[in-house]
């Protein structure tokens, strides 16, 4: 739609904060979300998917308004409600709005409901190899993973600073290579996510 500007609110109430912006702000201009990530909850009898916030205490304005009425709706109207803070960069217009190229980067991870969906992938000895999903090119941005939480801590720019945010991520797979200079012999042992080998050579 137009420039992306982002509301400082009470961690826990983005939605309401959200649902506040998009009353006050005309829906043809302007449009409040939450950029959210998806967690998958997996148990023997049924799989969960659950959402929350990519960023906990900031909501998120797309609009084609100027930085100035922006300030102004948001000072007529946010006063009235208590659990949102104030609009980012309000001081200098410069760094009001988000950086398009940071704004470029997020969009990549969203889907058409501002939501970043599991990715899926392998490990071949120290190595995460993503096959799917919003990471699939990205591995360079993993910082770190949690194979039993199935979570990727990545790290990205946003709000002019590096931050670092976990996402979903499902290893099915890893590859471990054990060399024996013996009788140079190389095996290779393929595991599922329990642990358990399905293909060894």
């Amino acid at each position: 739609m137009g420039n992306w500007f982002v509301f400082y609110v009470k961690t826990g109430s983005e939605q309401e904060a959200c649902d506040f912006l998009n009353k006050v702000f005309d829906k043809k201009e302007s449009v409040a979300f939450i950029p959210q990530i998806e967690t998958i909850l997996r148990n023997s009898k049924s799989i969960i998917k659950c959402l929350k916030p990519m960023f906990p205490g900031y909501v998120f304005l797309d609009s084609t308004l100027d930085e100035a009425m922006i300030v102004n709706i948001t000072y007529k109207y946010t006063r009235l409600l208590k659990c949102i803070y104030r609009i980012l960069g309000k001081e200098n217009f410069t760094y009001m709005k988000i950086d398009n190229s940071e704004k470029k980067f997020l969009l990549q991870f969203l889907n058409d409901e501002y939501v970043t969906e599991e990715s899926k992938g392998l490990i071949i000895g120290d190595k995460i190899y993503v096959t799917l999903g919003p990471l699939k090119g990205r591995e360079s941005i993993i910082k770190k993973i949690d194979r039993h939480k199935r979570r990727a801590e990545i790290e990205i720019a946003c709000f002019g600073e590096l931050r670092r945010i976990n996402v979903s991520l499902e290893v099915v797979y890893w590859i471990i290579k054990r060399e024996f200079v013996i009788n140079r012999f190389i095996s290779i042992y393929i595991f599922n996510i329990h642990g358990e080998i399905v293909i060894y050579s």
